[in-house]
Parts: structure tokens; sequence; C-alpha cells
């Protein structure tokens, strides 16, 4: 009497599901680490083009600051030309330190790109703060701001 084997036609399958779940893992932890490289660069984009707004507005505040101190310091309005565009600057002489607003608006005129203010201390020192965005939309889940601040 012969003794039958069982027949190995199972275990050709076990190894092709073993291998195709080794193979999607492989896959899906690629996917991983490639969206959180995109998500990175994206943000390192977006951080840069904010830094660049506030680094643009710092300089339009400086030589308004120097061409203003120069003249008359003492303006109740006046309009600063930054980036091209032609900017108000909104004055408040009336508290201590003195400070000067403005805006710089983002392409095509809608939100804004950068916001300075400019503190005048009695002890004649001057204080500047420019926040830069990416987004023109407040309402964007993606929105940077970067600042820069000098003091002289």
């Amino acid at each position: 009497m012969a003794i039958a084997h069982p027949s190995p036609r199972g275990f050709t399958l076990l190894i092709a599901v073993v291998l195709a779940s080794v193979t999607l893992s492989l896959a899906l932890a690629l996917l991983d680490v490639a969206y959180k490289q995109v998500t990175l660069a994206f943000a390192a984009k977006h951080s840069h083009y904010a830094f660049a707004a506030a680094d643009t507005a710092l300089e339009c505040a400086l030589y308004y600051d120097q061409k203003l101190d120069r003249f008359n310091y003492s303006l109740a309005s006046g309009t600063v030309i930054c980036g091209g565009n032609t900017v108000t600057v909104t004055f408040d002489n009336t508290v201590t330190p003195r400070r000067r607003d403005f805006t710089l608006p983002c392409a095509g005129g809608v939100g804004q790109s950068a916001v300075v203010r400019i503190y005048k201390q009695s002890d004649a020192t001057t204080q500047i703060y420019a926040n830069g965005y990416n987004s023109c939309s407040t309402t964007d889940t993606r929105r940077v701001e970067r600042g820069l601040y000098i003091s002289y």
C-alpha cells in the first residue's frame, strides 16, 4: 500500500501572498516618505516667499523712515512707494512711542503681502517690525507668516 503525500499547490499561493504583502508594505513606506518630502518642500518654499515679503517691506520701511526723518517726522499723513505700489502710511502721534503703519498689497490689490509698524521712541531710537505672508488669503490653511525686526 502506497502512502499519499499532500499536494504542494497551496504552498505556491502562500508564497505569492507573502511576497505581495512585503511589496505593498515597501510601496506604502516609500509613498509616506515621498509625501513628507513634498510637504516639507512646500513649507520651505512658501516660508521663503513670506520671508522675502517681510524683507522687502523692511527695506521699504528703512528707506521711508530715513527719508521722513530728513524732512519732517510730524506729518499727519503720507505715502511711500514700495515695489512699484504707492502705499498710504497711517500715523499715530498721540501715543508713546509714535507709530507709523503701512501695508503692502498683494498682486492685483487683493489682500496683503506684508504689514509694517515703525515705532519712534522718545530717546530717538527706532524699532521696525515687518511681517510678510506667502498668501493673500487670511483663510488659507497653509498661510505662512515670517517676521523681521530691526532697532537702531
